[in-house]
């Protein structure tokens, strides 16, 4: 039991890939029940791996078996959640350069923060922050959106796309700047 908390971790990193790869597949089937089934299955993987973020700390913290793995583990996991989903909605928008350019933004500063704290001889020093921690709620959000409008029925992507990639944008701004105090703290 004690382990749990790390296999939920291990298990949401596993989800992003998986729950990206049935969003493309939805986007891409031929039937409309296909791409539904294809659709849903990954919303609801994505919702079940967002909430299992908050769930993994919340037991390891009431289990007291909080560890400096589980601390490395749970930001990777976040990371590989939300960057694979985000990649999808490239691939789906044909590389839109819009969507692309702060995706790519996103994607490189997680990847650079993450071999911060692989690289780093304190990783004490390059725990998460609070900034970052809400950052990361707000980049599940703004993830699971386009499920969300979808489902509301709001099925005329052009009405609301464009808005929602303003939104990418500002979480592009927000990952960079996230980044700094970490920047600033591998370097010390």
């Amino acid at each position: 039991m004690r382990h749990l908390p790390n296999i939920i971790s291990i298990a949401r990193a596993l989800a992003g890939p998986l729950g990206a790869y049935l969003l493309w597949m939805s986007a891409s089937a031929g039937l409309e029940s296909t791409a539904i089934a294809y659709g849903l299955a990954s919303a609801l993987i994505f919702v079940v791996a967002a909430i299992s973020d908050w769930l993994d700390g919340w037991l390891a913290r009431r289990m007291g078996v909080e560890s400096p793995l589980g601390a490395l583990l749970d930001p990777i996991a976040d990371k590989l959640l939300v960057g694979p989903y985000l990649i999808a909605y490239v691939v789906i928008s044909g590389f839109d350069v819009w969507l692309a350019a702060p995706v790519a933004l996103i994607v490189i500063r997680d990847m650079t923060v993450t071999l911060l704290r692989l690289r780093s001889s304190a990783p004490a020093s390059l725990a998460v922050s609070y900034d970052a921690k809400v950052k990361t709620a707000i980049q599940m959000v703004a993830t699971a959106a386009p499920f969300v409008l979808v489902m509301a029925g709001l099925n005329e992507i052009a009405v609301w796309f464009h808005y929602w990639v303003g939104v990418v944008w500002f979480l592009a701004i927000l990952s960079v700047w996230t980044a700094l105090p970490y920047w600033r703290a591998a370097r010390s």
